[in-house]
């Protein structure tokens, strides 16, 4: 065929596809979480998934999740939309920031909150995870090393330019050795020098080889203004990656089950791969650092729903107790909900807890199985934030199942906290016996249990570390501990 049918060819088949109704080129869009995050992906990936382009992925082929609330104390009510896909995580923090700015949708800094183990949840407000996630970075999902734990030694040590030179250097369970094979590929010599300043303030810089700096400056068709067109860069590198916060490195891993070597180079958002083994157009790939994150922050508390059984618990929203207290002031609990972004994706019931000079707001699961503390925050009365504590997985309190006398059963969890460093917490829970308790409410049959947590009750809420008398229906009706006592006094719940 000449050159010139071959491009008749091109164009005959670029008309077509043009031609086509949009719902069947964007076949993700209708789950994309807002219209600002579609055009993002729509530029990039819509000629990919459409097969009139073969390079890999900015986003993904579509979003791993519909739309979610994830805690971020300065956007309003403290969430913020985001959404996740393979290679990254799209977030809308301001809604009512300008919409042409390059910067009104943002993405994560997935990999430093994977290396470091801080899930960030403001703009300086981190869940301490207490270790970096045991998650492989590149190669088949079993690998073994290098997860991106691993790379806590290896991030943010400034490099000095070595341009002209090859990439050569390979991490290995035994620590650093050499490559020797890379110093005769092209694709790993450094050809770009990039400083910025660092975490703290200081001048840092990275090389980056041509596999990659050719792939984070490439030009290529998007899609704009309804159509096709050709441009350069293909993406602002800065805003998808973010800065690089290592020199790139060599790791053998399996790759569909086959020893490969892939170099890697970790970026402040993204980690970019390079495998020579892989065909044209598929050589440089961004790691699946969304759905690895996805898997790391949300594994331990996946999504549920608020069950029928959270009015046996005395958890309906709207329903409001007071409590008559040993320090003579009332402590009142208002159950609102179900909140979704608190673990985003899940239903938990929240419930506000207004205890001497403190508010809390504790969220729950509530499902078939019974009720488990997720986790608070913490704020003074007058609203100031204190602290926010996320456990992983949720601790169970109790079920219906376990009202047995001498029913024993312990939870574990490992305690995220933005004051405190994580650590494991065991609370455990016994059911001691059935009796009849007299409150200013009235005298109701309750359940008398022993909570013991291995936590000081300075970290806990005090009926965690308390007697506790529990009563089908009302929920907690009494507890008492070595300094506090408190008796339910009114009662209210929806109709």
């Amino acid at each position: 065929m000449s050159r010139w049918s071959t491009i008749v060819s091109i164009i005959c088949v670029l008309t077509v596809l043009l031609w086509l109704p949009s719902h069947r080129l964007v076949r993700a869009e209708p789950g994309f979480a807002d219209p600002f995050f579609a055009a993002r992906w729509e530029r990039v990936d819509r000629p990919v998934a459409v097969g009139l382009t073969q390079r890999s992925w900015v986003w993904g082929p579509a979003p791993l999740t519909g739309p979610l609330r994830e805690r971020y104390q300065e956007a309003p009510e403290r969430a913020r939309l985001v959404q996740y896909f393979d290679k990254g995580r799209m977030e809308l923090t301001n809604p009512d920031g300008d919409p042409t700015s390059p910067w009104y949708v943002t993405s994560g800094l997935l990999t430093r909150e994977l290396v470091s183990g801080s899930i960030q949840v403001g703009d300086q407000l981190f869940l301490d995870a207490g270790s970096g996630a045991q998650v492989p970075i590149a190669g088949d999902p079993d690998n073994p090393f290098p997860t991106y734990a691993d790379l806590a030694s290896v991030i943010d040590r400034s490099q000095p330019d070595r341009t002209g030179e090859h990439a050569t250097a390979s991490l290995t369970p035994q620590g650093w050795q050499e490559y020797q094979t890379a110093a005769g590929d092209p694709g790993a010599e450094f050809v770009h020098y990039v400083t910025y300043s660092g975490p703290v303030g200081e001048p840092v810089g990275y090389n980056v080889p041509r596999a990659f700096w050719e792939f984070m400056t490439q030009g290529g068709l998007v899609w704009r203004d309804g159509g096709l067109v050709a441009e350069r860069p293909l993406f602002d590198w800065l805003f998808v990656l973010g800065y690089p916060i290592a020199d790139p490195f060599w790791v053998q891993v399996r790759l569909r089950g086959e020893p490969t070597w892939v170099l890697v180079q970790p970026f402040e958002r993204r980690i970019l791969t390079y495998t020579p083994s892989n065909p044209p157009g598929w050589q440089v790939e961004m790691g699946n650092i969304g759905s690895h994150y996805l898997q790391w922050r949300y594994g331990a508390t996946p999504p549920v729903a608020v069950a029928a059984s959270a009015g046996y618990f005395g958890m309906l929203p709207g329903t409001r107790s007071v409590f008559a207290t040993s320090s003579r002031s009332d402590e009142t609990w208002q159950v609102t909900g179900p909140n979704t972004s608190f673990v985003a994706g899940a239903q938990l019931v929240a419930r506000e807890e207004l205890r001497g000079s403190s508010r809390w707001i504790t969220y729950w699961r509530v499902t078939e199985t019974g009720i488990a503390l997720t986790g608070w925050e913490r704020f003074t009365r007058a609203g100031t934030f204190i602290e926010m504590v996320l456990f992983w997985p949720a601790l169970h309190v109790i079920g219906a199942g376990d009202l047995v006398e001498g029913t024993v059963r312990e939870t574990t969890a490992l305690y995220l906290s933005t004051r405190v460093s994580a650590h494991p917490i065991t609370l455990r829970v016994q059911v001691d016996e059935q009796t009849l308790v007299g409150t200013p409410y009235g005298v109701v049959p309750a359940w008398r249990l022993s909570l013991q947590t291995s936590d000081p009750p300075t970290l806990v809420p005090v009926y965690l570390v308390s007697t506790v008398w529990f009563s089908p229906n009302l929920g907690i009706v009494q507890w008492t501990s070595d300094r506090y006592a408190a008796q339910l006094r009114e009662f209210s719940a929806p109709s």
